[in-house]
């Protein structure tokens, strides 16, 4: 018990000792997908806010008011009605676009400040600034994978000839098409590009095509799963080039293809927030707790940490408090810029090595 305690006053001193003195009786809005496909994601972003208003603010004068929003327009307005009703200081969680831009809609021109922490849209930030609704999102924009993928790999495949290859679907024509655009602005288009179709049991002649163009690196934007196949598959057939894959990778060791997959697939995504250097108090204190360390478990537990640093006794306070700060966090420091995005840059290249991803400067 003396450990734990220990572990809390340990997350608590960072930020106490910038805090300034806060008003009692705030309330918090969180609005979260408790029912739908995403309501695991909310339960554990609600874990993670629990836990640091417990740690943080375990007085009692901050209040959590939380909504369902189940990810999904019609389900949103109620919980924006819901959270309204309570009069909150702040109003966050957010972790899909919909019911985050009801949110904006409903609270932004109040004013009241909306810190969105899970949804990307870059849409939503430009049409808030539009409206003249200060807006701040902690998340990376939908954007952001992409620009990451050119900002690691421009250099690493400068002057050799390299493929880009996706899937067909939304979101791997997108990002294929992101990346290519920014590696064509860079002088380095592609020497070749292809897709294929999604959920088959061998990708060979895919590989096939890869190799009669001659290619030395190809970035692959499709699911986990594909990319795993496709790995398996150059490793089978001894073709020689090296590749790389986008942020969904992340869910590639939760995968049946993991077991195939040879070391050496590069993967650009963020890294884990346990084992970003603010995270070690918490990485304890979970354990303590048997609390899985899921990633949206950290981002709930930030998006506390945030909101407890920035409220102030009114609105205008508060969002100058935001938009001023630079906020030490479980997932590194956070500062928004003048459109209200996260400045803050978490991505890094990954290897596969001994069935993980590992960041590439560890593996060598």
């Amino acid at each position: 018990m003396a450990f734990l305690s220990a572990i809390m006053l340990a997350i608590a001193i960072s930020l106490h000792a910038a805090q300034p003195a806060r008003s009692e009786g705030f309330r918090i809005g969180l609005s979260l997908p408790m029912s739908g496909n995403a309501s695991l994601l909310g339960k554990q972003f609600l874990q993670g806010a629990r836990l640091a208003l417990d740690v943080l603010a375990p007085g009692g004068e901050i209040e959590l008011m939380v909504a369902d929003d189940g990810c999904e327009t019609d389900i949103a307005r109620l919980a924006m009605a819901e959270i309204a009703a309570a009069r909150p200081a702040l109003v966050s969680g957010l972790l899909c676009n919909e019911p985050a831009r009801l949110a904006v809609e409903t609270f932004a021109p109040q004013p009241v400040p909306v810190l969105v922490a899970g949804a990307r849209s870059e849409r939503l930030l430009k049409d808030a600034a539009k409206e003249g609704w200060r807006t701040w999102r902690l998340a990376p924009s939908d954007k952001a994978g992409a620009e990451a993928a050119f900002r690691l790999l421009s250099q690493r495949w400068k002057g050799i000839p390299w493929a880009v290859v996706d899937d067909g679907t939304v979101y791997g024509r997108t990002i294929a098409d992101e990346f290519r655009a920014r590696m064509e602005e860079f002088g380095n288009p592609p020497q070749f590009a292809d897709n294929f179709r999604p959920a088959q049991s061998t990708q060979a002649g895919l590989i096939r095509r890869l190799q009669k163009a001659g290619v030395s690196a190809a970035f692959i934007a499709a699911s986990p799963e594909d990319t795993a196949i496709i790995a398996a598959n150059t490793s089978e057939f001894g073709a020689k080039f090296e590749i790389a894959g986008g942020e969904t990778l992340s869910g590639l060791p939760f995968t049946q293809e993991a077991s195939n997959v040879p070391d050496g697939l590069l993967a650009v995504m963020e890294t884990s927030p346990a084992s970003r250097p603010g995270a070690r108090s918490l990485n304890a204190l979970l354990e303590q707790r048997g609390i899985e360390p899921e990633p949206e478990v950290y981002r709930g537990y930030a998006t506390i940490e945030i909101a407890l640093a920035a409220l102030r006794s009114t609105p205008v306070q508060t969002m100058e408090a935001l938009e001023r700060t630079v906020f030490r966090t479980v997932l590194g420091n956070v500062g928004f810029d003048s459109t209200g995005a996260n400045v803050a840059d978490n991505y890094a290249l990954h290897v596969w090595v001994g069935g993980e991803f590992v960041p590439v400067e560890a593996s060598r």
